[in-house]
């Protein structure tokens, strides 16, 4: 089950915005590890690095990953990287099918559905396991905030020197205040 109302808007948005709410603001609550860059796992496949490799970047430039957060990553990487590489699979099965003088939507069909021995149709298998590798991979990006949805559910770490976007702000702030 997901949470229940509208999504938390973080402490560090509403001081960007001025607290219209004049609720209290608790920054330092909770755990807040050091933000750094864990090491990539040596097990992640190909896609799974490519997808290490582009999401680190952003995630430690929000604040929103540690050392600790290795295993949590490295899962997600790993889901998203099955998915592609299943994805990719199932693309040059429906390529290969076409070129051996399939219609194109007769492949498609043919990847995705398979038949029993009764004439009923199901999802293929490979489909059914995309399917789970994308649900799973959903999941994941809700941990780290990387859906719209999840983005007010996460707090970043304020262990870190400066709060991303903060800067330029406070800036604009001082010069009305003088």
């Amino acid at each position: 089950m997901g949470s229940r109302g509208p999504a938390r808007k973080p402490d560090v948005l509403k001081i960007h915005e001025g607290n219209r709410g004049h609720r209290s603001i608790n920054l330092p609550a909770g755990v807040n590890p050091t933000v750094e860059e864990p090491d990539i796992p040596k097990h992640l496949g190909r896609e799974a690095r490519k997808e290490w490799r582009r999401i680190v970047p952003t995630l430690l430039e929000l604040g929103l990953l540690t050392r600790i957060d290795r295993a949590a990553l490295a899962l997600y990487c790993q889901a998203f990287g099955r998915m592609v590489e299943l994805d990719i699979a199932m693309a040059r099965r429906i390529d290969k099918l076409v070129d051996e003088g399939r219609d194109y939507y007769e492949a498609v069909d043919s990847v995705h559905i398979s038949y029993a021995a009764s004439g009923y149709s199901q999802m293929s298998a490979r489909a059914s396991t995309i399917r789970s590798y994308r649900e799973e991979v959903l999941r994941y990006l809700a941990q780290f905030g990387l859906s719209p949805s999840a983005r007010a559910r996460v707090t970043p770490s304020n262990n870190q020197l400066s709060l991303p976007g903060m800067d330029k702000p406070a800036t604009a702030w001082q010069k009305f205040a003088s």
